[in-house]
């Protein structure tokens, strides 16, 4: 449960950090790093979500 809440923590401050970037410079390579995390993000969110799941009806 730490290590998600360390992750999401991360997440955040990556996020936020790249935002700043973005306002300073009007850059759009950071909004397009923005999003590829995201995307990457809710990738491996629904396969944990799905592994998890399977774990829970295989009862292992």
């Amino acid at each position: 449960m730490i290590f998600f809440r360390l992750v999401i923590m991360l997440l955040v401050i990556s996020l936020v950090i790249l935002g700043i970037f973005f306002v300073i410079t009007k850059n759009k390579k950071y909004l397009f790093i923005i999003r590829s995390i995201i995307n990457y993000s809710a990738y491996a969110g629904v396969i944990l979500g799905l592994i998890y799941l399977a774990l829970r009806v295989l009862h292992l």
